[in-house]
């Protein structure tokens, strides 16, 4: 698919996400909780300084999300291929997250799911100036792929947060488990808050 038709089909996801009022209502709800979540982890900051406060719930949310990861361990052991499908049809499939998050799925093989979402109820963090603090909680979703198999690697080469028009996540199946990464000061480097800060500097 070329980039205008990637764009094209990124802004009518875009157009009908905006047609759900009730989605809209229940986004406007999380961001209550954000938007105090976010207060919360700036007054930390002040007082305790950015990088204790951050790298701290950072591996929260690592740990945290991680052990979710495991839930699905038994499934991606059993059968890989499998368990992906039916992770990704767990998320498209079901019309309200798949709105939640605008997203368009270009690519799902035996061996590969790709998802791009356009819009992501973390953003209200970029609006409040904050995208360190989102990016300290969206890389839980890394987490939880070191969770579900030593086999399945993510990379995210596009972030609404760092800047780019849409987040892209791309799964894939692969038998080099060096590939995966683990919680550390690099891997924050790569897809932490931390990404962000070498983005300041």
């Amino acid at each position: 698919m070329s980039d205008a038709k990637d764009k094209t089909a990124l802004q009518i996801e875009r157009e009908e996400f905006e047609k759900q009022p009730i989605l809209e209502e229940y986004l406007n709800t999380l961001k209550v909780w954000e938007r105090r979540y976010c207060r919360l982890m700036r007054s930390l900051i002040d007082d305790f300084g950015e990088e204790l406060v951050l790298d701290t719930v950072e591996k929260v949310w690592w740990d945290q999300a991680y052990q979710v990861g495991l839930t699905w361990r038994e499934k991606f052991e059993q059968d890989p291929t499998a368990a992906m499908h039916a992770k990704a049809h767990s998320w498209h499939d079901d019309p309200m997250w798949a709105r939640i998050c605008c997203c368009e799925v270009p690519v799902l093989t035996d061996t590969r799911w790709e998802l791009n979402s356009v819009r992501c109820y973390r953003e209200v963090f970029k609006e409040m100036g904050e995208p360190k603090i989102a990016m300290s909680w969206c890389m839980t979703d890394f987490a939880a792929v070191r969770g579900w198999s030593p086999k399945i690697v993510m990379r995210s080469p596009h972030h609404l947060l760092r800047g780019d028009a849409f987040c892209q996540q791309i799964r894939f199946i692969s038998d080099d488990p060096s590939l995966q990464w683990d919680y550390s000061k690099e891997t924050s480097e790569k897809i932490g808050w931390r990404s962000i800060k070498r983005l300041e500097e």
